[in-house]
């Protein structure tokens, strides 16, 4: 249990980072109202994105880097690549389901301001 409420912790620090980078908390950013469009609110979610997806890359490198002592990278022996394959497909899980559930997220919290006509 303990290892993967870390992972929770990491990837949330990272999706938080992104989000106070791309000013995602900020009322514009998720605000449709008066005819302002989802512009604001998909450029804010590709920023965040972004940002987030940039550091989660960014600490799994040091992670590695920390776990074999030095740079490594395909082809240096069987336990490096298997863990190098292992780690590309969690990161691309990571990146694609988080993505997905925050944009959804955030997409849906835009569509509440929307103007509600009877």
């Amino acid at each position: 249990v303990a290892p993967t409420l870390i992972h929770g912790a990491g990837l949330a620090s990272c999706w938080l980072a992104g989000a106070l980078s791309a000013k995602a908390f900020e009322s514009e950013s998720f605000d449709v109202s008066g005819g302002k469009g989802y512009g604001t609110v998909i450029a804010r979610i590709v920023q965040a994105g972004a940002f987030a997806t940039g550091i989660l890359i960014l600490s799994t490198q040091t992670s590695l880097l920390f776990e074999f002592g030095s740079y490594v990278q395909l082809g240096d022996s069987e336990e490096t690549d298997l863990r190098l394959i292992t780690v590309a497909v969690e990161l691309i899980n990571d990146i694609f389901f988080e993505a997905i559930t925050l944009a959804s997220w955030r997409l849906y919290r835009a569509s509440l301001t929307a103007d509600q006509s009877d």
